[in-house]
């Protein structure tokens, strides 16, 4: 019989391989870097904190709106953190939020950040004082760079697109999921990746606990994953679920990050790939779910 902690680690370490199978963007030279158990670090952190307020964040701008990527794994997320008691609502920018309200809103109110940086940096200093969150969360949100910006994977600048939502990370609690570095939370892990040369435009904005994965929503279902081992619940979503998350999506205007068309793909990857990771993931909470442990 294995302790929690134990049984937690150990799937977490499966959790970060499964959701980080190829390295397409180079990102492994950097991951050394975080703890092997970081899945499980940040699912036990939100699962020992009383439900209180969560505030979400997503919704990366690609060709002047949402991709696919990000928003799906939000409402998984989101839909775990009501089922343990949490209040959630998810901050996008006006350029995205269309695509983010199309499906966030099952989960609470959907709230546009202006895009302006005086008007972002009112919005978020008046959502922290209004909501209070006790736990932020951000997956595949741009973040800003060293020198105040935010860029794509391509070095395209979309500062004036993308609402600098990263000082809504300074929270009691905060989580970030990204797969390509100029996402927020990506702080942790900037230097190594600004020596290496990876992206253009690597983001500093830190986050408590920074999970990394090869598709922002793979990483988002591996934190459920995590909690549903951790609390003995069963979110995850299956195949379908998300199939249906992503079709609404399409239909509300969103692109595939990687070849920008309004199409049901996520960074190039098909529902059948997509539903296959998580059939992978699911696999995983079912053998540590029956894995009997102590305190």
């Amino acid at each position: 019989m294995m302790t929690n902690q134990h049984r937690n680690a150990s799937a977490a370490v499966e959790i970060a391989d499964v959701v980080f199978p190829t390295d397409a963007r180079g990102l492994g030279a950097c991951r050394g870097l975080l703890p092997g158990d970081a899945y499980a670090r940040a699912a036990v952190a939100i699962a020992d904190r009383p439900p209180a307020q969560a505030m979400l964040l997503t919704g990366f701008p690609v060709g002047g709106i949402g991709e696919t990527d990000g928003p799906p794994g939000t409402m998984a997320v989101g839909r775990t953190l009501t089922t343990l008691g949490w209040a959630v609502v998810t901050v996008a920018c006006d350029t995205t939020v269309p695509v983010v309200d199309a499906l966030l809103t099952d989960v609470g109110p959907v709230i546009a950040a202006p895009c302006t940086e005086r008007g972002a940096a009112e919005a978020c200093e008046a959502l922290r004082r209004e909501n209070a969150p006790d736990l932020v969360v951000a997956i595949e949100r741009p973040g800003t760079t060293a020198d105040g910006r935010r860029l794509t994977m391509r070095g395209e600048d979309i500062t004036g697109i993308a609402a600098a939502l990263d000082p809504l990370m300074r929270a009691p609690l905060s989580v970030a999921v990204g797969d390509g570095g100029n996402e927020i939370g990506m702080g942790a892990i900037a230097p190594c990746l600004q020596a290496k040369g990876l992206i253009p435009g690597v983001s500093v904005t830190r986050a408590q606990h920074l999970l990394l994965a090869e598709v922002s929503n793979w990483g988002a279902y591996g934190l459920v994953a995590m909690l549903d081992i951790v609390t003995g619940r069963d979110t995850l979503p299956g195949g379908d679920t998300e199939a249906s998350w992503i079709s609404r999506l399409v239909a509300a205007g969103a692109v595939d990050g990687m070849t920008r068309s309004n199409t049901a793909m996520v960074d190039g990857h098909s529902p059948a790939v997509n539903a296959e990771m998580l059939a992978r993931i699911r696999a995983i909470v079912e053998r540590y779910r029956g894995i009997s442990s102590v305190a």
